[in-house]
């Protein structure tokens, strides 16, 4: 391994890690919310915004985090990591539009 690929793959890392929680945190929050809004015990969401909007936010945001997660492993690992992470978001997706349409 030469010394100037390491510097770029570790920037690479860091910029991937920082963009991962970017965008990872708000994805979750409104996963969440739109998965508690659809199978939660309280009625607090009648008309349902919640879980509308809660799951097309996820979604938009399940998008660049599928494209940055893969980052943060090492070169040799991205693409493995893009495949599952591509994969998740399928399962994600498909998940959060089944909770959408059954309601």
């Amino acid at each position: 391994m030469t010394g100037r690929t390491e510097p770029t793959s570790r920037a690479a890392q860091i910029v991937g890690i920082v963009l991962t929680v970017l965008f990872g945190v708000p994805f979750a929050l409104f996963a969440w919310m739109a998965l508690s809004s659809r199978f939660g015990w309280s009625d607090g969401d009648m008309h349902g915004y919640v879980l509308i909007f809660g799951s097309l936010f996820a979604i938009g945001l399940a998008i660049p985090l599928t494209l940055t997660v893969p980052l943060i492993f090492p070169r040799g690992r991205r693409v493995t990591a893009g495949i599952v992470c591509s994969a998740a978001f399928l399962v994600v997706a498909v998940g959060l539009f089944a909770a959408l349409l059954t309601a």
